[in-house]
């Protein structure tokens, strides 16, 4: 049978393991490691205690900087309250196509085909010229069938 381990109940965090401990010199001399010794991502300079960090509601802004934390990135501005909404039900007019416009387009696309290889093609070639060959057979039987039953009927 297996023994039992005995556990210790929890005791009290002493103040250098509490949350709210100070740090100690020896820990503000050693840069701060992450996983397998990486330097972690904040500096010193950064860091704060709990008490000295400002916590706000989603949504609203703090009176400095406002404007750089609401607005979102990718999304256009919005328009001035006097100015007239866009039409929605009417289609944009397409852009007309040069001739010189279309043969840079070709050219592009012409570019990005992926041509076959040389086995590749003689491969086709056969599936190709082998399915031609079964209907040119298939339909001269039909042909020479279909005759020979009209010529019987109506000699």
């Amino acid at each position: 049978m297996a023994e039992k381990e005995e556990v210790e109940p929890p005791s009290e965090a002493s103040p250098a393991e509490s949350p709210d401990a100070s740090e100690t010199s020896a820990d503000l001399k050693s840069p701060p490691t992450g996983v397998n010794g990486a330097k972690a991502a904040k500096d010193e300079g950064s860091r704060s205690s709990p008490s000295e960090e400002v916590l706000e509601p989603v949504g609203v802004a703090a009176a400095s900087g406002a404007k750089a934390k609401t607005a979102r990135a990718g999304r256009p501005a919005r328009a001035p309250k006097g100015a007239p909404t866009t039409k929605r039900d009417q289609p944009v007019k397409p852009e007309r196509t040069t001739p010189l416009k279309f043969v840079r387009q070709s050219i592009g696309e012409l570019r990005k085909v992926v041509y076959p290889t040389g086995q590749q093609l003689i491969n086709y070639f056969v599936v190709v010229l082998v399915f031609v060959l079964f209907v040119i057979a298939y339909v001269s039987l039909l042909d020479l069938g279909l005759g020979w039953v009209i010529f019987k009927i109506f000699s």
